[in-house]
């Protein structure tokens, strides 16, 4: 789980939970809840963690077992996260409904992240990397084809 691997990474980098929340510039608490599971850690500073610890996204979500390290630094492209989630959805030939209901969120939020209103939450983006196979990295960086 997410949560742990937070957690075992800071250890092992030797940082305590209020220096882990420094860096990723929110409270001790806030960053206490991601680490303890209470709280899912938002997409965006999920991977500010992976761009800090220098690992993929797909290995602190648990879609890889191997501890993969990310080559530079990667800045999610919202536009490209977009683009790439009504790609995932149009070539399974899925309505906004139906792809929503795939992946345990409703049409309105599909439309809401194929049409760059909102950012997709963690948990919905691991359930599409789960279900569509495919890879966070991809999703966040790369127009998929």
């Amino acid at each position: 789980m997410i949560f742990e691997k937070l957690k075992d990474l800071r250890v092992y980098e030797d940082k305590t939970q209020k220096e882990a929340a420094k860096e990723l510039n929110v409270s001790r608490s806030t960053y206490a809840g991601w680490e303890c599971g209470k709280d899912i850690i938002p997409l965006l500073k999920l991977n500010e963690v992976a761009n800090i610890y220098k690992v993929t996204l797909d290995y602190l979500v648990d879609l890889s077992e191997n501890q993969e390290h990310r080559k530079s630094k990667i800045q999610i492209n919202p536009e490209i996260v977009s683009d790439n989630i009504k790609m995932i959805r149009l070539s399974h030939n899925l309505t906004q409904k139906d792809f929503g209901s795939s992946i345990n969120t409703s049409q309105s939020n599909i439309y809401k992240y194929e049409n760059g209103k909102s950012l997709i939450t963690t948990m919905y983006a691991i359930e599409l990397a789960k279900n569509y196979h495919c890879s966070l990295e991809d999703l966040i960086e790369k127009r998929l084809k």
